[in-house]
């Protein structure tokens, strides 16, 4: 009898250490791919550029007091560190996801400790599976946004509850308060973590009637929102809720609306969070049925881990599942008000929240004789193998990584710059400006150019459009080398309503007008062009030669 005992005990430490095997083997994964990916150092897409133009234009004075460029907004906590790294690095594209990779990494090293906390050995493979290998939150990690360090404070916050939710001495309480306030200015959504967080644990005590508990958390509650609230009153509310703004979420349904749409604007949401951020879907189709994108997405797999994670928490951690049940209510209440899109990049932070559901659903697969082995491992790894079969072919073929976020621009300036002669003419098109001026701030390119006009608000048709581009470019014709640099997909322009002007967008055929209207000018000698197979550039680079025709 001693031995079977002792055999048994040494199979269950073999199976623990196995399991923490494979954890760390997946966070050293993981780890690979976000550093895999900051190192091949891929071209700023035009919300990095929107953001990075005023990091890299403003002073660490200036950041604190004037409003950044293109009216972007993000937390001040962010803003300084990364102008930090800029100062110490040079403005360049790594110095700026520097503090996103950071955040990206740690954020493996914390949710461990979380998952541990909530799960024993399957439910924290599946968390750091998810974790590590989701393609938008390996994304994100290197991206010159604040949407990894958000993410960051979702599972500081989580770790910080798991080391102070049942402390009660007031010493405890002011550390949890400071941890708080300190995360509010890196995270403008991590308001509706702590409100998650102080719902459910306030509701805890009250329904244990502990009254003089319940009082002493006004501490860290205090310091949360009071903090939150200086942080908003001093730097976020200015231009907070910019018309142009809400109407771009309107158009892009991430406001749930008050009327017979919701159940239809609840499922699509709800599926498509599988798909972003959790990156759990094994292809990306769109414009389909519901039932395809659950089939080809393999979606109903997080479907089934999600309904019995519901059921595992509501038997064993009824706590948990309040906190993710409140904190989603409450971001559903902030989009119906409009107050907050619950929309792709910026329902990042809620990803942790929803990995501790699908593994509480797991928990419930491993546990008891419900299903053997094989079937156990075979539901997990239908959930696992795609986004880990897609982070992995972006490392094989990068120009996968970030789908449409894709962008060349670094490589399509460099090649113009190797490229161009004395006397050749560069003009930049309305569309990139934007590029133009912080890739001409951030690299020694020699050459200038002259920046083309918007004529969309002073024209009613195209024919009146491309009169004024007539007029605008009289000068280079007769010249046999004019480089014409425009964006193959933006043609609107920060502040622009969506759809406006109507005769405009009426076909959304803009871009290709202008390039039917070029090629009409003159002859194209040369271009920028994609190495890579398959590979679509998001700018053109085209040298033309006018001297053929004059207008």
């Amino acid at each position: 009898m001693p031995a079977i005992k002792k055999t048994l005990t040494v199979s269950i430490h073999d199976k623990a250490r196995a399991y923490t095997i494979a954890v760390w083997i997946v966070v050293i994964a993981g780890i690979f791919l976000r550093l895999f990916q900051y190192f091949n150092d891929r071209s700023l897409w035009e919300d990095e550029i929107y953001l990075s133009t005023g990091l890299v234009k403003l002073s660490f004075g200036q950041l604190l007091h004037q409003a950044l460029d293109f009216q972007q907004k993000a937390p001040i906590g962010y803003l300084l560190v990364v102008k930090f790294f800029t100062m110490l690095f040079g403005p360049r594209e790594m110095s700026l996801r520097l503090f996103p990779l950071i955040c990206g990494i740690a954020s493996l090293f914390v949710f461990r400790k979380v998952a541990r906390y909530f799960f024993d050995n399957t439910g924290t493979l599946v968390c750091m599976g998810i974790l590590a290998f989701a393609p938008p939150l390996v994304y994100h990690a290197v991206e010159a946004k604040q949407y990894a360090v958000e993410l960051f404070a979702t599972i500081l916050l989580l770790y910080t509850y798991t080391r102070y939710e049942d402390k009660t001495d007031i010493r405890s309480l002011v550390i949890w308060g400071i941890w708080g306030a300190v995360i509010a200015w890196f995270s403008y959504s991590s308001v509706f973590i702590m409100a998650g967080l102080a719902f459910t644990i306030a509701l805890n005590y009250l329904v244990k009637k502990q009254w003089e508990t319940l009082f002493r958390l006004a501490i860290p509650f205090a310091l949360w929102f009071g903090s939150f609230a200086v942080n908003y009153i001093i730097f976020t509310q200015k231009d907070a809720h910019t018309g142009w703004l809400v109407y771009f979420f309107v158009k892009h349904d991430a406001f749930m609306p008050l009327s017979g749409d919701a159940p239809r604007w609840l499922l699509n949401h709800f599926m498509g969070f599988f798909n972003y951020p959790l990156g759990l879907s094994w292809m990306v189709v769109y414009q389909k049925a519901i039932f395809q994108e659950i089939l080809y997405r393999m979606a109903w797999v997080p479907i089934i881990f999600s309904l019995l994670g519901v059921y595992y928490l509501l038997k064993h951690n009824k706590k948990l599942l309040v906190l993710i049940v409140s904190t989603f209510f409450i971001v559903t209440i902030a989009s119906i008000v409009k107050l907050y899109p619950f929309h792709e990049r910026l329902t990042v932070f809620l990803a942790p929240l929803t990995i501790l559901l699908l593994a509480s659903g797991c928990e419930v697969v491993f546990t008891g004789r419900r299903f053997n082995n094989i079937w156990r491992w075979a539901l997990v790894l239908l959930m696992l193998i795609g986004p880990a079969k897609n982070s992995f072919a972006e490392v094989l073929n990068t120009d996968l990584f970030g789908d449409y976020k894709k962008s060349y621009h670094r490589e399509a300036f460099t090649y113009l710059n190797d490229h161009f002669r004395p006397g050749d003419t560069v003009y930049v098109y309305w569309n990139d400006l934007p590029a133009w001026h912080l890739y001409k701030k951030i690299y020694p390119l020699k050459y200038s150019a002259f920046e083309g006009t918007d004529f969309r608000y002073s024209s009613h048709n195209f024919n009146e459009y491309f009169a004024g581009l007539d007029t605008e470019l009289k000068p280079f014709m007769g010249k046999k080398r004019v480089w014409i640099v425009s964006n193959n997909y933006f043609d609107i322009e920060i502040g622009d309503y969506i759809g406006q002007p109507e005769w405009y967008y009426e076909n959304n055929d803009g871009v290709q007008r202008f390039d039917k209207w070029l090629l009409g000018k003159g002859q194209m000698l040369d271009e920028f062009k994609i190495n890579d197979e398959g590979a679509v550039s998001n700018i053109s680079i085209r040298l033309m030669d006018f001297s053929g025709k004059h207008n």
